[in-house]
């Protein structure tokens, strides 16, 4: 159902009693890219979000992580939760992260999928803006179409040319869904170009945290690798033969590493 929290209004589902998940999709997706995995979570309250730009939440403005980061913190006020554990993947998980370093008191464990902190530095992150204002220059003339067959060939996705048809099929539904007003909101301000770099406060975040990637993905198990040396109390876990989207690709696989996590 729809919450209006701030002017603006989210899609949020939840399903489920026991402890609460909360559950963020990255960039193209929705909160279904994680209904395989939930399928093989039970005893939890799991609650999903559209994240702006996406979804049903759709066109919302171009907010920004730290505006998006005070919603949710409303949003999870208003189902009465004093705090969460929080999964996210890749834009996802740089919001989950970007959570726990605003909201640290309302975060009891954080899973990171595929995820960063950010842009070390000022020139990596102008760099990225253009790459990223390119992009939506692309998608505004030449359409979502055009803007998926192009994201579709990136060597982040390549392991997923090895699933089925049907569930390849279904991604691309997915992203095909998204309208390229609200995907271009979404990297004009919660891109990792503009979104803040949480590397220097990395050793301060006092809560339990679990990194996860795939071992196709080398660009993630780069970064997670220095994520996890600068972090004061976390675990990694690599997933073997899988690529960027571990949830999509091992739901199954990925479902035990969540539950696993949340028990300990």
């Amino acid at each position: 159902m729809y919450r209006h929290v701030e002017g603006r209004k989210y899609w949020v589902e939840e399903q489920g009693e026991g402890q609460p998940l909360l559950l963020l999709h990255g960039f193209t997706g929705t909160l279904h890219t994680f209904d395989e995995v939930v399928e093989g979570l039970e005893g939890y309250r799991l609650i999903r979000v559209d994240l702006p730009g996406h979804g049903k939440t759709g066109v919302i403005g171009n907010v920004t992580m730290e505006e998006f980061c005070r919603d949710l913190s409303l949003l999870l006020e208003d189902r009465g939760l004093d705090s969460v554990a929080l999964l996210g993947y890749s834009l996802g998980g740089r919001t989950a992260l970007s959570f726990a370093q605003l909201y640290p008191e309302k975060v009891d464990r954080l899973l990171l999928e595929s995820a960063s902190p950010g842009l070390a530095t000022s020139k990596e992150q102008l760099a990225r803006q253009a790459k990223d204002k390119a992009l939506v220059d692309k998608m505004i003339q030449e359409g979502i179409e055009a803007f998926v067959n192009y994201w579709e060939t990136l060597p982040l996705f390549e392991s997923q040319q090895a699933l089925s048809e049907e569930k390849r099929s279904m991604i691309r539904k997915e992203r095909l869904g998204q309208s390229p007003s609200g995907l271009s909101q979404s990297l004009m301000g919660m891109g990792t170009g503009v979104q803040p770099s949480w590397w220097d406060q990395l050793p301060a975040l006092d809560v339990p945290v679990l990194l996860v990637t795939g071992e196709l993905d080398d660009k993630f198990r780069q970064i997670n690798q220095h994520m996890h040396k600068e972090l004061l109390n976390s675990e990694w876990i690599e997933v073997e033969q899988t690529g960027h989207a571990i949830h999509v690709e091992k739901p199954s696989i990925f479902a035990k590493i969540v539950d696993e996590f949340m028990i300990q």
